[in-house]
């Protein structure tokens, strides 16, 4: 699990809720989302994505990474798990948001 930019928002170590952050900026590399079956089947593994894995994955970190708060790392994990199931809420206000981002969603 390495940050690659402001996916855990940079050194911050969570994850902000905005439907919009992290779509790309150019929305025609979404011209094939038709709706939410576009998403599956990651959208329901994501919802069933397991503890233990998040929890092994997490103990490879190594402690210098993160910084001065070393419970940072614990929060935005617990923020994530409970996110799973919020996943297609998030897909949904981005499509229904002013930006449009999926321009041929039916």
């Amino acid at each position: 699990m390495i940050d690659q930019g402001f996916c855990f928002n940079a050194g911050e170590w969570n994850f902000p809720d905005a439907p919009l952050r992290g779509l790309y900026a150019r929305h025609r590399v979404y011209e094939s989302v038709r709706g939410l079956e576009t998403f599956e089947p990651w959208i329901a593994r994501i919802e069933k994505f397991d503890v233990a894995a998040v929890e092994e994955a997490s103990s490879e970190i190594p402690p210098e990474w993160l910084g001065e708060d070393p419970g940072a790392l614990e929060r935005l994990l617990e923020q994530l798990l409970r996110r799973r199931s919020l996943v297609r809420e998030l897909i949904v206000s981005a499509w229904k948001s002013s930006a449009q981002p999926f321009p041929n969603w039916k």
